[in-house]
C-alpha cells in the first residue's frame, strides 16, 4: 500500500450565501518528520470561483477533490451517515460483500438516492426536513438520533438542529459525487485502487486527542485567540510544520484551525483507516478518525 504525500483537511460550511467563507482548505504534504502545510485559506480563494454562494462553491469543492494531482488522503469534518437505523439496519444484517444487504449496500443505496430519499426517512428536500423528519422517526421508531462514533468521540446528532445543513450538503453534494466517481471512504466505500481516499474527522476531538483545548477555542475573544493559540501548539508538536500567514491564520479563525486539524487526523490515522476491521454497524454508520486510531495488531 502506497501512502498519499498530499493531503487535504477541509473544513466545511454550507450556508447558501457564505459556503465559500466558511468553507477553509488546508492543502498539505506529507513529509519525514509529519505533515507540512502549503497552502490554506477559503474555498473561494482555493478554489478560484467568482463568489462564496453554495451553489458556486460545493461543485467546484468535488472537482477540486476528484481530480488530485497525486494520490491524495482528504479528512472532512461532517458526518458521513446518519444512524445505522436510519438506512435500514436491523442489527445483523448480511455480513458478506453481497449487495443489498450487506453493510456496505446498505450505504451505497443510502447515498445513491440522496438527496430525495433519506433511507427509512423516505423523501427529505432540505436540512430542515431532515431535522424534523429524523427526530419524529426516532421517537416514533426508538431509532437512535446519534452514532456509535458520536457517542465515543462527543459528536452531535448527524441530524440535529446544529448541523444538519453541514450533513445534508456533505452527503448530499460532496459525498455522493465523490463517491460516484470512485472515491474510498474507509470503512464503509472500500475501493483500493482509488486515487482519492476520504475519511471523516472532527477537530474537537483531535484536538482532544492531541490533549489541547477541545472548547472553547472558536470564540473572537481575548481567551479564544489565546486557545487557537495553544491548539496551533500542539499541531507543530505533533509534527504539523505551519509558517508564515498560514500560522497567522489559524489565530485568527477556527476555521482554518479546524481544516489543518482535519489534515493531520487524515494524515495520521490512513494507514489504521484502510486495514483496519471494523463492526456491521461502523461499516453501515462510519467512523470519525481523529488522528490517534491504533494501527492495526500486527503492525
Amino acid at each position: 500500500m502506497t501512502t498519499p504525500r498530499r493531503v487535504v483537511g477541509v473544513d466545511f460550511g454550507a450556508a447558501g450565501r457564505s459556503a465559500g467563507e466558511k468553507t477553509w482548505i488546508a492543502v498539505c504534504r506529507r513529509t519525514d518528520d509529519g505533515l507540512a502545510v502549503e497552502r490554506l485559506a477559503t474555498a473561494t480563494e482555493t478554489l478560484g470561483v467568482d463568489g462564496t454562494d453554495r451553489e458556486t462553491v460545493l461543485p467546484a469543492l468535488v472537482e477540486f477533490l476528484a481530480d488530485p494531482p497525486a494520490p491524495t488522503v482528504a479528512g472532512l469534518d461532517f458526518p458521513f451517515s446518519l444512524p445505522a437505523e436510519f438506512l435500514g439496519f436491523g442489527g445483523d444484517p448480511d455480513d458478506s460483500d453481497d449487495e443489498p444487504n450487506s453493510p456496505e449496500g446498505l450505504w451505497r443505496s443510502f447515498l445513491a438516492d440522496t438527496p430525495e430519499r433519506w433511507g427509512v426517512l423516505g423523501a427529505v428536500d432540505d436540512p430542515k426536513a431532515l431535522y424534523e423528519t429524523a427526530r419524529e422517526t426516532a421517537d416514533e421508531r426508538g431509532f437512535p438520533r446519534t452514532r456509535a462514533a458520536d457517542d465515543d468521540y462527543g459528536g452531535q446528532e448527524p441530524a440535529g438542529y446544529r448541523i444538519r445543513t453541514q450533513t445534508f450538503y456533505g452527503i448530499a453534494a460532496v459525498l455522493a459525487p465523490l463517491v460516484d466517481g470512485g472515491a474510498r471512504v474507509p470503512p464503509i466505500a472500500p475501493a483500493p485502487d482509488a486515487d482519492l481516499t476520504l475519511l471523516e474527522t472532527y477537530p474537537a476531538a483531535v484536538f482532544d486527542a492531541l490533549d489541547a483545548v477541545r472548547e472553547g477555542y472558536k470564540p473572537d475573544t481575548r481567551a479564544g485567540v489565546a486557545a487557537r493559540r495553544d491548539n496551533r501548539a500542539s499541531l507543530r508538536a505533533a509534527g504539523v510544520a505551519v509558517d508564515g500567514v498560514a500560522a497567522d491564520c489559524l489565530t485568527a479563525t477556527d476555521d482554518a484551525l479546524d481544516a489543518v486539524a482535519a489534515a493531520h487526523a487524515a494524515a495520521a490515522d490512513y494507514t489504521p483507516a484502510v486495514e483496519g476491521s471494523y463492526t456491521p454497524r461502523e461499516r453501515v454508520e462510519g467512523v470519525i478518525f481523529d488522528g490517534d486510531r491504533s494501527l492495526p495488531e500486527g503492525r
